[in-house]
Formats: structure tokens, C-alpha cells, sequence
């Protein structure tokens, strides 16, 4: 850790210098991160969309060095673009031939934002692009939800792929599409990695803030993800395996026209038991520990539910799988037609004083898109996307004492989601641009908790609740770009839940404004609504790792979630540093105590409201092929529930201070990569008083004691090597360590209570714990 810091400061003496002619050297070298480097040396802006660079290469070798005009008549030359010099610090890259994509072109501010792969557009958007994802710390293959933490602002308190919040909003806050397709369920493993297969994922567009118009029904982050919309101009595929699974896909055009995709992914983890899965099954399935009050002294909670990895068996399985079909029908009309298959089960068993307690968990997420595209002229395009999305969580639980079986219980959570989204962009002039649509959704959720007792049938127990909720949404966005490339975009997004029977304005304001070449401020303002939730279930489930349910909110018992937010700050980038800074407020309502998010058990539903200030500083310095940044996240969550307790008190995801370091280092073939991340503990309700005769307890101020704080060194390597030049085939082998130094401590008390005659009885006690020391190994050949 010492190198590292020392590294860090000689970083802030040293500056790159951008020359009139220099050598440029590229073997197969994807146009994005030669695009990167340009910037970087010329400090000159580039505008382009994604999918006319994605999938093109280049090489080159220069014995002299050259002017930036001769590199990019080069350029134009190998991959068929055109690369147009509008002024001295900007470069627009467009095809050659007219495609659909004649809009208004996304303009990359930063390229390598954070490392490779990972830019940040001129609206506040952040994309993640897959083929030119550079190494990240801990991380072999390029799971696209664990590498968006590496963003000041994200984080996931469990360690998960699937847990992340956004400055301090949950994880079912977070609106997640899948080439155009809803998703209810984004991990596997319990969260542990993401369900999307990362050579699928071609892009990821991630927004924290300044959220469009275009996107509505959640109140924190947007993931939007896109598996690619172009035709290949030759077959792609590959193949790979790590320490959980193997996978292998192929992108091949029928036609100059017609397309298919086909990716597939699937665990063997069921068949054999790496050291990979057993780090992650010593996390999973360890839910005891020492239990203290809240003067410090040891309690004898006797907890018949306690186990370990070693007292429990276990197989887990899961798998993916992602078809696509691309048909250009004509120069102005495209169609595609994507669809998502996911399925993830859980089989786990555990016996102690003569109890035998067996969880069956499945969870499902499918969908299908059709959208159509179709250019009207050069100013002026229209899209119609329709897709379905079908969620299915069916977990039983039964407890059998010897042979006989005592109690059975059943949790059925199902959504099924269809919908249609009618957007038209037009362009006025170069400034101007206005985007109009409207948004049409069908949901329906259930919810069904069965419990029997075959010994006393009195106390079966059931709940079943089934809603809908039909959507309409009208939506506009104006967007005035200056040539200095200020930005000003303002939208209004009116929506009308039928589940709650009302009609909601959502306005929406970006702004971003150049002080100077390198230096940019910025501020946002909106507002959102939230028709459906994850609640947590606290006393059905055993097992409870997966307890969360998703219900529509509606005009009684569950609110609607609202959020104002606005934030401001600074951007500045040159002579090879990033700095980035922003504040933010946010202020929600609509919360319960059943929401998720809110881990305390109560026996009776409570509304309360929160509020959440932060702010998030992002330090970067890249030196050739050297990158290290440094990533900070203040927040302050209060949460507000008069009818629980007085005044406000921090929320279960209030993680006060957030840091991370991380380097990458790319020697000819190899690339390298370290990082150290450390945060507050989680805060929790002490237990003030307990009674070990009966059981009976008393529980502290909400969220008045905190756990110890959290810190975690990974590493990781990567390896690439050509075996058939001719045919441009690749090979990569990867290593990668979590947690290199092995700490382990609680990262979550939950309590599970039930109110009996004597008082509150603590039944269980669940401690969940930090990953351990976990490594990982992959390898892939891509062809």
C-alpha cells in the first residue's frame, strides 16, 4: 500500500505533452481506445455514436512521426469512417453511408473517464463499453454491475453485483433495461455477480443524475443496457470459462443485411465445487455470530437456525441465454428482435438437534423486445419498441423433525410486465434537437406467503395479494448545444399510475457549461415517481438471503415512492488529470417500514420520508500506460418515521464515508491492477435489554450503533496472446484475488421477532459476513 501512495504523489508532478508529429503504434487496437489516446495527446473533443466505432480495429505503425491530419486520413482509410475536423477542438466521426443513427451524436467529454472502456458523455452520462473495458481491480472478466462501483457515487453494501445503490438510493430503486426489456432480478449467486453475461452486455449507459425525460418509474440510478445493433461485417465469436462457469457466443451475418447473435452462459458449479464457489458459499451461508447489547456484554441467544458452510449442503446452478436477430430492411428501416432467458436455483439442506431444514429457491427473469427504426430524413427519426418481461421468485421451505415433517413454507413472488414506447427525435439545426414520445405499460404482481403446520393446522397461515398497474406517459426534451459544447437540456415526463388513480408532472433540467478548455460546471434538478417496490418479508423465510418481494404501490397501504433531487459541481480535465466533483440533495417519500432498505423489523407499517445529502469527488492521472484514481462518497441518509420514533435517525444504507484507490498498469501483453476500498461500518439497532429466560427483548435507538468498518485489498491479472495471426484469433488467461488481505468481519445484523404474550421474542439473530480470500482464474479465446 506504500508503493501506492507513493506512486499517487509522484503522479501530481508529472504531465503529458502533446506534440505537433509523434509516432503512433496499434496492433488490432479497438478505434475506441485509439480515440482515447488522441484526446488525450491533442486534447481535442470527439463526436460520434457508439455503434459506428464499436467492433472496428486498428493497426498501424508509424517509422516517422506524423501530423494529427495524416493519422486521421489514416483512420478513414481502415475503417471506413469519416473523421470531420469542425474546429480546432472538435472531430465528429460519422459512416460514410447514411444510417440511422443521423442524430444528434453523443459526445464523449472524457474517454478512460475512469480507466479504458469507461467515458463520460457531455449530458453526465457514463458509458461502460465491453470490448474496450480495460483491467479492474479483483475482476477477471468484465461483469458490467461490479465494474460501474468503480464509480464515485455507487456502491453495494453487501459486496454484491445486484445490491447497488446509487448515492444512497436502494437497489430496487435502480431502473434496469436489457435491450429495451424491464428486469426485475439483475444477480446470480444472490447478487454476488450480475445475470448478464458481459460478452452479451456490448454497452452500458449509466445515469446518476440529469436523468431524460425517456426514463421514469424509478426514483434513484438508470443501467441501460445494449447487447449491439449493427451488422457485423464478419463472423465474431468466442469462448471462456472461470472459477463459476463457462460461456461462448457467436455474432455472424446472414446477410450484408441480416444479423444473428447468440450468447450463452452456464455454471458447472453444481457438477464441481472450485475455490472460487467455496469463497462465496463461506459469505452465503454463515449467518451466526457473537451477539452483544448495547453496553457490550455477551448474549446467550440460543438460535436453533444458526449455519455455516461446514454444518450445510448446498448446490446452486445457473444459466443464460441471449438470441438476437438485426435485419437492415432498408437504408431508412431497421428491425430487431431481442430476447433474454435467465433461471437461477438454489437447492440447500441443513441439520442440527435432530431438525432437518431443506430451502428450494428459484428465481427467473425473461423477456423479449421488438423495435423498429426508421429514418425519415436527416433531421428526423422515429423508434417503436414493444417488449414483455416475465419475473418469477418461487422459494419452499420445510422443517422436518426426524422423518416427520412439521411446517411447510411457500413464498411466490411473479410479475409480468408488457409494454410499449413510441419515441421521435428531431433535429432543428446544428444547436438544436427535440426529443417527444410517448410510453404505454401493463404490470401485474403477486405476491403469495403459504404457511402449514401439518401437527396444528389452526396455525396455517396464508396472504395473497394481486395487483395491476396500467401506465400511460407523455414525455418531452429540448436540447440546446452551444459550439463551446455547453449543454442545456430541460424535459417534462407526465405520467399516469392506474394503481394509485393519479397523474404525476416530472420535470426534469440539465445544464453543463465550459469555464474554459478544461474546465466545466455543471448542475441538474428533477423529479420522479416510483409505482412499484421491493418490500422485506421478514418472518417467512429461514433461509433469508433472498426475502425481498416486489408489490405496486397503490392509494391505501403502500405510497407511491417520490424523489426531488438536484445537484451541482465541477469537472476539470488536462495535462492527464481528472478531477470531477459533485453535491447532491435528495429528498424521499413515500417510504415504509417494510421498505427495502430498511432492515429494523417492526410489527406494524409505518410511512416515513428521507433525506439524502452527499457529495462524490472523483481523482484521476493517467501517465502513458499507468492509470491510478482515487474515488470519495460523502452521504448523509436520515430517515424520518414519527410513528416509530421521535426525530430523525440514519437509514440502514447510511455509509457516511466511501473510498477507493485503485491502479492499472498495461505492460506489452500484460495488464495489472490493484485496489484498496474501504467505508463506515453499516449502522444497526443495538439490543438495550434481553432476557434470556423467555427470550424477551428490548431493542436500543434505531440505527444508534454502527459495525466495525469495512476495508478490502484486490488484485488481478490479465494475459493476452495471439495463436493465428492470419485470423486475428486471440487468446486471454486472467487471475484475480478478492480480499488479499482475508478480513472478514459483520457487514449486517438482521433480527427476526415475533410478539408473544411476554413481550417482543427474539427468535434469530442473522449475522451476514465480508468475503473472504476468494481467487478466481479465466480463461477465453475469441476468434
Amino acid at each position: 500500500m506504500k508503493y501506492i501512495f507513493v506512486c499517487f504523489i509522484l503522479c501530481t508532478s508529472l504531465t503529458l505533452k502533446a506534440q505537433e508529429k509523434q509516432h503512433y503504434t496499434y496492433s488490432n487496437t479497438p478505434l475506441t481506445s485509439v480515440i482515447a489516446e488522441i484526446r488525450e495527446k491533442h486534447k481535442i473533443l470527439f463526436s460520434f455514436a457508439n455503434d459506428i466505432v464499436n467492433e472496428k480495429v486498428i493497426t498501424l505503425t508509424t517509422d516517422t512521426p506524423i501530423a494529427l491530419d495524416e493519422l486521421l486520413t489514416i483512420l478513414e482509410a481502415q475503417t471506413g469512417l469519416s473523421f470531420q475536423k469542425v474546429s480546432k477542438s472538435q472531430i465528429i466521426i460519422t459512416g460514410k453511408q447514411p444510417t440511422l443513427s443521423n442524430q444528434i451524436l453523443e459526445e464523449v467529454i472524457i474517454s478512460g473517464y475512469v480507466t479504458s472502456g469507461i467515458d463520460r458523455n457531455k449530458d453526465g452520462s457514463i458509458d461502460v463499453t465491453s470490448n474496450s473495458l480495460g483491467i479492474l481491480p479483483g475482476l477477471v472478466v468484465p461483469d458490467l454491475l461490479q465494474s460501474i462501483q468503480l464509480v464515485p457515487g455507487i456502491s453495494s453494501l453487501d459486496e454484491s453485483a445486484s445490491g447497488i445503490q446509487i448515492r444512497g438510493g436502494s437497489p430496487d430503486q435502480n431502473l434496469i433495461l436489457f435491450d429495451g426489456i424491464k428486469l426485475f432480478n439483475s444477480g446470480y449467486l444472490y447478487g454476488m455477480f450480475s445475470a448478464f453475461n458481459p460478452y452479451a452486455t456490448e454497452k452500458v449507459t449509466l445515469f446518476k443524475a440529469g436523468t431524460s425525460a425517456f426514463y421514469g418509474d424509478r426514483i434513484s440510478g438508470i443501467i441501460d443496457i445494449s447487447t449491439g445493433e449493427q451488422v457485423p461485417e464478419k463472423t465474431i465469436s468466442g469462448f471462456g470459462m472461470d472459477g463459476l462457469s463457462a460461456d461462448a457466443y457467436v455474432k455472424t451475418p446472414v446477410s450484408d443485411n441480416l444479423a444473428v447473435y447468440v450468447f450463452a452462459r452456464r455454471s458447472y458449479t453444481d457438477a464441481l465445487k472450485t475455490p472460487t464457489y467455496d469463497g462465496y458459499a463461506k459469505k452465503i451461508f454463515r449467518n451466526s455470530g457473537i451477539v452483544k447489547d448495547i453496553n457490550g456484554r455477551i448474549l446467550s441467544v440460543e438460535n436453533d437456525d444458526d449455519y455455516t458452510v461446514d454444518t450445510s449442503t448446498n448446490t446452486f446452478s445457473f444459466y443464460d441465454l441471449n438470441a438476437k436477430i438485426i435485419y437492415d430492411i432498408t437504408a431508412k428501416d431497421k428491425l430487431i428482435l431481442s430476447s433474454l432467458f435467465t433461471r437461477n436455483t438454489l437447492d440447500f439442506s441443513f441439520t442440527g438437534d435432530g431438525e432437518t431444514k431443506t430451502d428450494d429457491l428459484v428465481t427467473r427473469n425473461n423477456g423479449l423486445s421488438l423495435k423498429w427504426q426508421h429514418k425519415s430524413s436527416d433531421a428526423r427519426h422515429e423508434e417503436i419498441t414493444a417488449y414483455f418481461s416475465k419475473y418469477r421468485s418461487f422459494y419452499l421451505n420445510e422443517e422436518h423433525f426426524g422423518t416427520l415433517l412439521e411446517e411447510t413454507n411457500i413464498r411466490e413472488n411473479t410479475i409480468s410486465d408488457f409494454g410499449l414506447n413510441l419515441t421521435s427525435h428531431r433535429i432543428i439545426n446544428e444547436k438544436q434537437s427535440f426529443k417527444f414520445g410517448y410510453q404505454m405499460s401493463n404490470s401485474n404482481v403477486s405476491v403469495d406467503l403459504i404457511k402449514t403446520e401439518p401437527l396444528t393446522p389452526e396455525e396455517n397461515e396464508s396472504f395473497i395479494n394481486k395487483a395491476k398497474n396500467f401506465k400511460n406517459a407523455v414525455f418531452g426534451e429540448y436540447t440546446y448545444t452551444a459550439k463551446n459544447s455547453a449543454l442545456i437540456s430541460t424535459g417534462l415526463r407526465t405520467v399516469h399510475y392506474g394503481s394509485v388513480g393519479d397523474l404525476f408532472l416530472e420535470p426534469r433540467l440539465n445544464i453543463e457549461y465550459p469555464i474554459s478548455d478544461q474546465l466545466r460546471i455543471k448542475s441538474s434538478f428533477e423529479r420522479r415517481n416510483q409505482p412499484i417496490s421491493q418490500l422485506v418479508e421478514f418472518n417467512q423465510t429461514e433461509l433469508r438471503l433472498e426475502n425481498n418481494l416486489w408489490r405496486l404501490s397503490d392509494s391505501d397501504t403502500y405510497p407511491l415512492l417520490q424523489s426531488n433531487q438536484m445537484s451541482g459541481g465541477f469537472l476539470f480535465h488536462g495535462k492527464g488529470w481528472t478531477i470531477d466533483f459533485d453535491a447532491y440533495l435528495k429528498e424521499l417519500s413515500g417510504l415504509t417500514t417494510f421498505t427495502n432498505g430498511f432492515s429494523t423489523p417492526q410489527l406494524e407499517l409505518e410511512e416515513g420520508k428521507s433525506t439524502i445529502k452527499g457529495m462524490e469527488v472523483l481523482i484521476k492521472k493517467r501517465i502513458d500506460n499507468y492509470r491510478i484514481w482515487l474515488g470519495y462518497t460523502y452521504n448523509d441518509i436520515d430517515f424520518n418515521f414519527s410513528g416509530i420514533q421521535a426525530g430523525a435517525f440514519p437509514g440502514n444504507n447510511d455509509i457516511t464515508h466511501s473510498f477507493r484507490l485503485s491502479n492499472t498498469l498495461k505492460l506489452n501483453n500484460f495488464q495489472l491492477s490493484l485496489g484498496w476500498q474501504y467505508r463506515t461500518g453499516e449502522p444497526f439497532t443495538p439490543i438495550a435489554n434481553f432476557d434470556p429466560t423467555n427470550s424477551v427483548v428490548a431493542f436500543g435507538d434505531i440505527n444508534s450503533a454502527r459495525l466495525e468498518d469495512y476495508h478490502r485489498l484486490d488484485a488481478s491479472a490479465i494475459y493476452n496472446f495471439k495463436f493465428d495471426k492470419k485470423k486475428n484469433s486471440k487468446g486471454q488467461l486472467g487471475f484475480s484475488v478478492l480480499n488479499l488481505y482475508n478480513r472478514i468481519k459483520p457487514i449486517s445484523i438482521i433480527y427476526r421477532t415475533e410478539e408473544e404474550d411476554a413481550g417482543l421474542e427474539l427468535k434469530q439473530v442473522i449475522q451476514r459476513y465480508s468475503l473472504g480470500f476468494t481467487p478466481n482464474v479465466s480463461f477465453r479465446l475469441f476468434f
